[in-house]
């Protein structure tokens, strides 16, 4: 259904949808925003630019990166198995477009 170009993006958002499960992030954050930051991580992943399809959602971008902030932590603290998650190698690119902590 999904041209291939778009398809492995949506691979690796499920992915990280699933991820999430292993969090308190689903005791925090609504559904939707965690849904809004696992498609901002994949973006970010496949270098899709989605600033102008996130600009017309109007969505607190800072919710957003927060939350991908920590699913992005959880994989630095737990070093998710290469084969079943992220590898360091595509999660350092993604901490990089990232603003620091404050």
């Amino acid at each position: 259904m999904y041209a291939q170009s778009s398809a492995k993006p949506i691979i690796t958002c499920r992915g990280l949808v699933n991820d999430t499960y292993k969090m308190d992030l689903i005791l925090i954050y609504p559904p939707y925003m965690i849904a809004l930051a696992c498609i901002y991580i994949a973006s970010a992943l496949k270098d899709k630019d989605t600033t102008s399809w996130f600009e017309g959602l109007r969505v607190d971008m800072n919710i957003v990166k927060n939350i991908s902030m920590e699913i992005l932590d959880f994989y630095d603290t737990y070093k998710i198995d290469p084969q079943r998650g992220l590898p360091d190698d595509k999660i350092s690119p993604v901490l990089n477009k990232l603003p620091a902590k404050s």
